[in-house]
């Protein structure tokens, strides 16, 4: 079988070259695929390169649309195969506008079709519509040789009215080496996944909705089973994230955490 080594990078954008914060797993390499988790405050926006296809996870909020171009610039991405916008909160798909309106090349734009009324909501869909592709639990998408995912939610027609349980939620396999990624996803989203998909074990977690005190419950990680857990969160931001609960049941679960909020070093 062959392996591949995950190289896991939390960014950070500064004046001078991308810093990248490296955490690889214990695997050998014959290819490589990286994911780049970028600090775009109090937002998601993550980047996987497998050396086939490339994806983009959320974009952050609009805010930070600039900085996110600027990462992608830094990392030469000339083009984006598929661009997942997990739902329609503003700190998920704002920066997505930067990106669409760039000189970035894209192909797809996943997302659930659950519509907010919101300005920025409007301004993602006129800008993505010709490339926007309904999602729904069960699909599989193939990135490269080995290299693929399956969307564990939402079900289509939605299973819950909650904007943040209906989140995308995507398991990434690269070969013997799984990511885990959550959008905002609510401990109604877990249950439903936990009672659905009989294989959720991943080694990288991306954890819920900034590390929210109602996601990532004791019997998630249980199914999990996370050897790291990435959590991004703004400075200062004003509901607290990463709660302190969620903190303590990571590591009551031996989990390494990852943080990009500022209150700590990594």
């Amino acid at each position: 079988m062959e392996k591949f080594r995950i190289k896991i990078a939390l960014c950070i954008f500064l004046s001078c070259p991308l810093l990248l914060c490296c955490l690889p797993p214990t695997l050998e390499n014959s290819s490589l695929v990286t994911v780049y988790f970028f600090d775009v405050g109090q937002g998601d926006a993550i980047f996987v390169d497998t050396g086939g296809l490339d994806m983009l996870i959320d974009g952050g909020p609009r805010g930070e649309g600039s900085r996110l171009v600027g990462y992608l610039n830094e990392l030469h991405v000339l083009k984006l195969d598929i661009i997942v916008a997990t739902h329609p909160h503003e700190d998920h798909i704002g920066g997505l506008i930067n990106v669409l309106s760039s000189s970035i090349t894209i192909d797809t734009v996943l997302h659930n079709g659950q519509i907010v009324n919101t300005k920025v909501y409007s301004d993602f869909i006129k800008i993505a519509q010709d490339k926007l592709k309904l999602v729904e639990r069960g699909q599989i998408y193939v990135l490269d040789t080995n290299v693929n995912f399956t969307v564990l939610n939402p079900t289509q027609p939605f299973e819950f009215s909650d904007v943040n349980s209906n989140s995308i939620v995507l398991r990434l396999q690269a070969g013997n080496v799984a990511f885990l990624f959550t959008g905002d996803a609510t401990l109604e989203t877990e249950n439903s996944i936990m009672a659905l998909s009989s294989y959720i074990q991943s080694q990288v977690l991306k954890v819920a909705h900034h590390g929210s005190r109602y996601s990532t419950s004791d019997r998630f990680l249980d199914a999990v089973k996370p050897t790291y857990a990435v959590i991004s969160a703004g400075k200062s931001n004003p509901y607290g994230h990463p709660h302190q609960e969620t903190l303590q049941r990571l590591m009551n679960h031996g989990i390494i955490i990852m943080k990009h909020t500022p209150m700590e070093p990594l």
